[in-house]
């Protein structure tokens, strides 16, 4: 029989692992986009800005978040919770205004704040579970 935190990858949930590589992953593009100067057309939708300093701030703050997730830090359940129901709130205003993506984006963040509430995932952060 398998105790509790047997079934967690590492011993935090799959899926905050992959969202921590994810994180780590993102800032080392964006870190090369201001190494080459330029945006290459196929990240152009996604890049935040095309100025070095500024994409070399945002892979900081991006590396430090994957590895307090991938770490456990209560902070980043907060974060998280947080960044996504201001995000929810960017898309419904975005999605009345006609931007198309938007619904697909509010669904995601959605879907986060339902896995970030799950028993295993707020035990990993820490947080008490009363169910």
């Amino acid at each position: 029989m398998l105790k509790r935190n047997e079934s967690l990858a590492f011993g935090r949930p799959f899926l905050i692992t992959v969202i921590a590589i994810g994180y780590v992953l993102t800032a080392m593009v964006e870190v090369g986009v201001a190494l080459l100067g330029r945006v290459p057309a196929f990240l152009e939708q996604f890049i935040l800005s095309e100025d070095p300093i500024v994409l070399v701030v945002t892979a900081c703050f991006q590396v430090v978040m994957g590895l307090a997730l991938f770490q456990g830090w209560r902070v980043m359940w907060w974060v998280v919770i947080v960044s996504a129901y201001v995000s929810i709130g960017g898309y419904i205003l975005d999605g009345l205004l006609g931007e198309r993506w938007a619904w697909g984006g509010m669904l995601w963040n959605v879907i986060v704040l339902a896995y970030m509430n799950s028993r295993d995932v707020q035990a990993f952060f820490g947080r008490e579970v009363y169910y």
